[in-house]
């Protein structure tokens, strides 16, 4: 069992970017549900959003963010077994490497926004 993040409260944003071959998108999604319904129940994760790109068929970014150390993120979280288990199911679906950013967020409450209306 993995420890829970007890640290001071670090506010990341995780970035992740898939190619996807457009004929494999349904899929791929399929496959992520799980990875999805686990990452999401992890207490570290506050917010988990999927976006396609309306240009470009296949392009799918992740963005996940997480009130834990970005040490933690990568030496805890990452390696948990279901991100394995998705990333061999889909990893035939790639068209191009995966792309990776990490956000720190900015200090405070000035710029954060969150409307009612983003929930519907």
């Amino acid at each position: 069992m993995t420890q829970p993040y007890t640290g001071p409260p670090f506010r990341i944003s995780l970035h992740v970017t898939f190619h996807i071959d457009p004929s494999k998108i349904s899929a791929f999604f399929t496959a992520l549900k799980p990875a999805y319904d686990a990452v999401t129940a992890e207490p570290e994760c506050v917010f988990f959003e999927v976006y396609q790109s309306p240009d470009t068929p296949g392009k799918i970014k992740f963005v996940e963010n997480w009130n834990a150390s970005v040490e933690w993120l990568m030496n805890v979280q990452i390696p948990k077994e279901y991100y394995k288990e998705y990333q061999e199911t889909t990893k035939p679906m790639w068209v191009k490497p995966i792309e990776w950013e990490i956000f720190e967020r900015m200090p405070g409450n000035e710029w954060v926004a969150v409307k009612d209306a983003m929930l519907k």
